[in-house]
């Protein structure tokens, strides 16, 4: 087992993570914990604190990893818009030892949770309004580069941007059919700029 002054814990924060991610928050028990981040309950309790404390972490974790892959993409394009394309592209994916689940983290603990969990309720439903904001940002640098029409609202597009991928990446849970959820997102970059 590891010795709190030795792990790693980006390391340790990732296999957490991933762990909720596949299971859920309720169904991850204290032993799969310290089977996965090997490391004995007081060590766990001293570095994170309680089981809630560490799915926090993990949560906050997750987005910033997400934002760090959206951030990427886009220093990668001279067009905003073609770099938040990418990214939602990347979004769209099967499981995989990386993707545990293709559900969102943040959507799934949302749809898991209940008001006996507000305050996991309330990081989560902050951090979807950190994306919708950021996204938000990347519609108006589109716009000013005009790559989408001015006509849009950037706050409800970036709203509507939200609903489709939650919707996508539900139904690629639910049918595996990665073929119709692609066509379907590249279809909606169509209808968006073609406005």
């Amino acid at each position: 087992m590891a010795n709190i002054s030795k792990f790693d814990r980006e390391d340790v924060l990732i296999k957490a993570k991933n762990l909720f991610w596949q299971k859920g928050f309720l169904a991850t028990s204290t032993r799969e914990i310290q089977t996965t981040m090997d490391m004995r309950p007081g060590s766990i309790y001293a570095a994170f604190g309680s089981k809630a404390d560490l799915f926090h972490q993990t949560l906050i974790h997750y987005a910033q990893t997400s934002t760090d892959v959206l951030n990427a993409h886009l220093a990668q394009h001279e067009h905003a818009w073609d770099g938040l394309k990418q990214y939602l592209r990347g979004l769209i994916v099967p499981c995989s030892a990386e993707v545990p689940s293709e559900l969102c983290m943040i959507m799934r603990t949302l749809a898991e949770l209940d008001e006996s969990h507000q305050e996991t309720l309330d990081i989560a439903k902050g951090l979807l309004n950190k994306v919708e904001h950021r996204f938000a940002g990347i519609v108006e640098q589109a716009q000013q580069q005009g790559d989408l029409s001015a006509q849009y609202d950037k706050h409800q597009l970036a709203k509507k941007l939200q609903v489709h991928i939650i919707g996508l990446r539900s139904y690629l849970k639910a049918t595996g059919d990665t073929e119709t959820v692609s066509q379907q997102l590249e279809e909606f970059f169509t209808q968006i700029q073609s406005k």
